[in-house]
């Protein structure tokens, strides 16, 4: 009983050793689109002492459970079992003969399906060594199928600006799934909805919401898809349809009597075009000199009275009406074309508020230093005063003497030649003509300022020297 132990212990020792040198070799993950052909790598390693392959087999894991998928086997040969029959094959073509080399059976998959995303083993049954198996983590893609769509092929804006679907753009079936996002001027709003699908398959769909108007005309509505790395765009431009938009021009404020080749235009902005224009004048009949052309109206001759008066174009269609007018006023003459009042307005403005300030500190600076001079030297002024050609002088106030006179004073001291050193002598005025009345009462006498008289003698000003 104790040999048998130990033979037994002796096998086990050659088959442990004899299965150190022998491996699988395969990729952990592998991943492919739906449609198309992936590889599934699977490779032994039989090193020293080499020992002898009795069967491959491929099986597929999937929630706990294996099935067979292909089987390689040096007697029986090869099978793929269903429903992978028409779609794995064995990569070596040595597999599949008489003496089969079943080193390599890396099978290749084709036109895959998401029902093939599952764990692939690849085991490999050896005598004496047993079985050695490895696996690999199949990932099935779906490509999603985009496309972007306007809602209806005309959008029609209406005058109660309501919100409407404008545009849809669709990622459908896509594996993992898409993400979406707009790009465009337009002020609107975009909506969002997934849709989980039985196939494990997302779909995912965006609304592109505005309001519709004239501004939304044309204007480019960009969708972008990303899926993985991948980046699909698709964009289209909106055809919005509006009423017509009316402006009439020619009158330019200007139409006086005589005047030559005027005209009115009815000019209009629309999606469709204008099919119809109408012309009228309100409380009025329009003028018998004027010829309608179209969209225009041509007053032959020259301009007048007549012609007064609120003029109105209808523009028509295929969505509505609008209408524009303008006052047409007639003047007796042309009116009066200036230079442009606004720039020289500007400048004149400033070159004015330049010359005020530079007086206004020129007589400032003038009155600060005859101020300081008078304060400097006001013992030494004599105020001069001409009374009937007569030059009268007054000393000037002390705080010694006594105060000036009264207003009602007269100064009658005077004479032609001052003797005095200390008063200053200044030219005699013209004699003024004898009225035979009294002359006026002279005031009170202090710091003046002698300038020259209209009638080319001297006038003498007199300023306060007590504020």
């Amino acid at each position: 009983m104790t040999m048998l132990a130990s033979v037994w212990i002796v096998l086990l020792a050659v088959n442990i050793q004899a299965g150190d040198g022998q491996s699988v070799q395969m990729d952990s993950i592998k991943s492919g689109f739906v449609g198309s052909q992936v590889e599934l790598r699977c490779i032994f390693v039989n090193s020293n002492p080499p020992v002898k392959i009795s069967q491959v087999t491929w099986q597929k894991f999937l929630n706990g459970t294996k099935q067979n998928v292909a089987i390689a086997n040096p007697s029986l040969g090869v099978s793929v079992l269903p429903p992978f029959k028409e779609r794995v094959t064995f990569k070596q073509a040595a597999v599949r003969h008489r003496t089969p080399s079943l080193e390599d059976t890396t099978i290749m998959f084709s036109n895959l399906r998401l029902s093939d995303e599952a764990a692939y083993i690849c085991e490999y049954t050896t005598f004496p060594a047993g079985n050695r198996e490895n696996m690999v983590n199949l990932t099935v893609f779906a490509r999603p199928l985009t496309r972007m769509t306007l809602t209806t092929p005309t959008i029609v804006a209406r005058p109660q600006k309501r919100k409407m679907t404008v545009a849809t753009c669709l990622s459908a079936n896509g594996k993992p799934q898409s993400v979406i996002k707009w790009d465009t001027r337009l002020k609107g709003e975009a909506t969002f909805q997934e849709t989980q699908n039985s196939n494990g398959t997302v779909t995912v769909r965006s609304n592109y919401v505005v309001v519709p108007s004239r501004e939304t005309h044309k204007q480019k509505l960009t969708c972008i898809v990303t899926y993985r790395n991948e980046r699909i765009t698709d964009s289209v431009v909106l055809n919005v349809q509006y009423e017509p938009e009316v402006k009439i021009e020619g009158f330019d404020g200007n139409w006086y009597l005589n005047r030559q080749d005027v005209s009115l235009t009815c000019n209009t902005d629309a999606n469709p075009p204008v099919t119809v224009y109408q012309w009228k004048l309100l409380n009025g009949s329009l003028p018998s000199t004027v010829e309608i052309r179209n969209n225009s109206l041509i007053f032959k001759g020259a301009v007048t009275y007549e012609l007064a008066g609120t003029y109105v174009c209808d523009a028509t269609n295929g969505i509505g009406t609008r209408t524009g007018l303008v006052e047409v006023n007639v003047t007796e003459k042309p009116m009066a074309r200036g230079p442009p009042g606004g720039i020289l307005g500007v400048l004149g403005g400033v070159v004015a508020a330049g010359l005020l300030i530079a007086v206004a500190v020129t007589v400032f600076m003038v009155y600060r230093r005859q101020q300081k001079t008078r304060t400097e030297t006001d013992n030494d002024l004599i105020a001069v005063a001409v009374v009937d050609g007569t030059v009268v002088t007054q000393p000037p106030p002390s705080d010694s003497v006594a105060p000036p006179p009264e207003p009602d004073t007269v100064v009658t001291q005077a004479t032609e030649k001052p003797e005095s050193p200390t008063r200053k002598v200044m030219a005699p005025a013209p004699s003024l003509p004898s009225t035979g009345t009294t002359p006026p009462r002279s005031p009170p006498l202090g710091p003046c300022i002698l300038l020259p008289a209209c009638n080319g003698g001297l006038k003498l000003i007199y300023l306060s020297t007590r504020l």
